[in-house]
């Protein structure tokens, strides 16, 4: 298995996950077993990181309305579904949808769930409760800041989870007690 460092270097170069935000979503992922869920891949920085632990990865992102360059998310989803392709990842499923309009597709439970997806206080909460739902053992989080929309995504996960357990940078980290 390769270690943090080496797949660490593979990872697309666009993205807003840090190397040590990256560490601590490896780490967390790591400590469960079972399918990863994806809330907001992006170009798949984050999915490859989570691919890489061998495990399936659902990876729920509808693409559009996220850049106003890329109204439609085609480029996004092309340059998504290149980085799979030119690093041979196979273990990712990809919905793209909302993850409000998942329900009846994604039943399974999660081991690990990483919510980066809609920014609004309304959209956070809609990705908590899905992966409370599917009983997701841990839960990670990005964007858990104090100013502009991170001040939305962190109250509505203080409200649904209380305090998380770790934190590094804007990614904070619940491990769900049953």
């Amino acid at each position: 298995m390769k270690t943090f460092d080496e797949i660490y270097d593979t990872l697309p170069g666009n993205g807003w996950l840090s190397r040590a935000e990256a560490e601590l979503l490896y780490r967390a992922a790591s400590e469960c077993d079972g399918p990863i869920l994806e809330v907001g891949c992006y170009e798949g920085r984050s999915t490859v990181l989570l691919a890489s632990l061998g495990r399936p990865v659902y990876a729920v992102d509808p693409f559009g309305g996220f850049h106003s360059e890329d109204p439609s998310g085609e480029r996004t989803f092309t340059t998504f579904i290149s980085n799979m392709a030119s690093r041979k990842i196979t273990n990712v499923i990809l919905t793209r949808k909302r993850i409000e309009d998942c329900y009846p597709i994604l039943l399974s439970k999660f081991g690990f769930a990483y919510l980066d997806g809609d920014h609004t206080y309304r959209g956070t909460r809609e990705q908590i409760e899905a992966a409370v739902w599917r009983q997701s053992d841990i839960i990670a989080i990005h964007d858990v800041n104090d100013s502009g929309d991170g001040a939305e995504v962190k109250r509505a996960a203080l409200e649904l989870l209380g305090p998380w357990d770790e934190r590094v940078e804007r990614l904070a980290v619940w491990r769900m007690r049953r």
